[in-house]
């Protein structure tokens, strides 16, 4: 086993190599109850993982919830390995090395000479047929950053960097998202770079604008006619909407998958306030489509979800991952576009509501904005 003298507990710089860039986070190595535990820092997001299993020199560390673990090798003050993410086709692995009792997530050598906090315009890809729109929202205390970008389908989740002079620097590692952003500022104005695992790297552009808006996340997605549907539990228990149990009753209909980072805040939300609410008439549906079609493969991950989140609501398992994939599987539900998507229907079984997309935690004010709607919705559907 690997003991005190050889495992140096407390705060660590991890790296994952992608092609041509190295994307930093740090974490803790805890020991708690005897039992070697990982915390991956975001911004104000602590990750704990706590499926750790130590052999010899090498440390096996699982992600909570997403289908990924670090294989490495500890030596002195340094550990080096692999992160495989079982949840992509093939298993990628990327390069992981790290280095003892360094918190500097990027090396600060300059003052800051800008001051990036705000909301800002934001355009991923410019120019090619992938060209999106999104909302930057930073804050800066000295030369740490923090924030996300806000997207039609959901947001980058807790990025975290520094400014170093006019550069902007950014990166989220959460077991799932793992995305590096590395920008100029100047004039209220930002061009940069971005990469995520090993095979994506792309152009994004910023200009201050306190007033951009996306679309209404509920106008994207609609259904026609009657929503119905039957799908196994992870039990292999048939489940239909048409079920007594489902009768007269407010249902959200909660659209997921186990490897989207997004559902699982979403998931965290719905799964406390279901405990809550559960009485007074409320049922959530959750309908996960996983990247692989293997039925035991499926449901053990979404077990792990509804370990993880206490969820006390029936998880289904409803196809494979894909928008279109979605369309065949729901034909009702129409111009889907994002996991998570949740659909409210009131007692008498009609469709209130579709709402694409989920603003979470790291969005700050949008997010309380959104659980303001959401309280108000439901407790309106539940009266």
């Amino acid at each position: 086993m690997v003991n005190s003298l050889q495992l140096l507990f407390g705060i660590w710089l991890g790296m994952l190599s992608l092609p041509g860039e190295k994307l930093p986070f740090n974490f803790d190595l805890q020991k708690v109850n005897g039992k070697i535990v990982m915390i991956i820092h975001n911004a104000e997001e602590r990750i704990k993982c706590d499926e750790v299993t130590a052999s010899g020199d090498s440390l096996f560390i699982r992600i909570p919830v997403f289908d990924s673990e670090f294989r490495v090798k500890i030596s002195d003050k340094t550990m080096n390995g692999i992160w495989i993410n079982y949840g992509r086709k093939g298993n990628p692995s990327i390069p992981f090395e790290a280095e003892y009792n360094n918190a500097n997530r990027f090396p600060i050598t300059k003052k800051p000479a800008v001051d990036v906090s705000g909301r800002w315009e934001v355009w991923f890809d410019e120019g090619t047929p992938d060209s999106s729109l999104a909302i930057g929202v930073f804050k800066q205390i000295d030369e740490k950053v923090s924030g996300t970008f806000l997207t039609e389908t959901g947001d980058h989740r807790f990025l975290e960097g520094i400014v170093n002079g006019d550069s902007l620097m950014l990166s989220v590692f959460d077991g799932s998202h793992c995305w590096l952003y590395k920008s100029h500022v100047t004039n209220d104005h930002i061009h940069g770079v971005q990469w995520s695992g090993l095979t994506y790297k792309g152009s994004w552009k910023a200009k201050r604008n306190d007033t951009i808006q996306l679309r209404n996340p509920e106008t994207i997605s609609h259904v026609e006619g009657t929503l119905a549907f039957t799908f196994p539990d992870v039990d292999s228990n048939l489940v239909s909407l048409s079920d007594s149990r489902f009768k007269n009753k407010v249902v959200i209909i909660q659209i997921m998958g186990s490897w989207c980072p997004n559902c699982m805040d979403e998931t965290a939300f719905l799964s406390e306030y279901y405990k809550k609410h559960h009485e007074e008439g409320l049922e959530i549906i959750g309908l996960a489509f996983e990247r692989f079609p293997e039925f035991a493969k499926a449901s053990l991950n979404v077990k792990r979800i509804a370990k993880r989140y206490d969820v006390n609501y029936p998880l289904l398992i409803a196809g494979v991952s894909g928008k279109e994939n979605v369309g065949k599987t729901i034909p009702q539900l129409k111009d889907f576009i994002s996991f998570p998507t949740c659909i409210f229907i009131d007692r008498n079984g009609k469709v209130q509501e579709v709402h694409a997309g989920f603003s979470g935690p790291a969005t700050g004010t949008d997010y309380q904005q959104y659980i303001r709607k959401f309280t108000l919705k439901v407790t309106q559907m539940l009266r």
